[in-house]
């Protein structure tokens, strides 16, 4: 149990992952002390739990997300640069939607649809000018 008041084991995030992959979003702002932490999942494959003096073992793939220039954090002394190296393998850079904003009326309109299926109901449509409202959003 890791803090006070708590009665159960619940398994982390790691845990859950283990054998498969781990997505970790905005990653960019974690505190150095938990980038440490995620430094040694990476290299050594091993990880404590909060509250717990056990060492585990653990085998993910990470899958890592940030709106934030990490080459400009690791230049500003805010972000491990050995960290960065693990992380950044394979990039995928992806635009903001206002650079792209074409692909907007195809996300809503997947939304809706999915949406509508989760609830029994037929999918609505947005309208010409709802959707062009959307795209003009900055």
């Amino acid at each position: 149990m890791a803090f006070t008041g708590a009665f159960t084991d619940t398994r982390g995030k790691v845990t859950a992952a283990d054998g498969g992959t781990l997505f970790l979003d905005e990653i960019g702002d974690l505190p150095p002390e938990i980038q440490a932490k995620l430094l040694r999942l990476l290299q050594e494959r091993e990880y404590e739990r909060v509250g717990d003096t056990k060492t585990y073992r653990s085998n993910v793939r990470v899958i890592a997300a940030t709106n934030r220039n990490l080459k400009e954090a690791v230049a500003a002394g805010k972000f491990r640069e050995d960290l960065f190296y693990r992380l950044n393998v394979i990039t995928v850079p992806l635009p903001p939607l206002r650079e792209r904003t074409a692909d907007i009326g195809k996300i809503i309109d997947t939304l809706l649809r999915y949406f509508a299926a989760h609830a029994g109901k037929p999918a609505k449509t947005l309208s010409p000018a709802t959707l062009a409202s959307m795209q003009s959003y900055r």
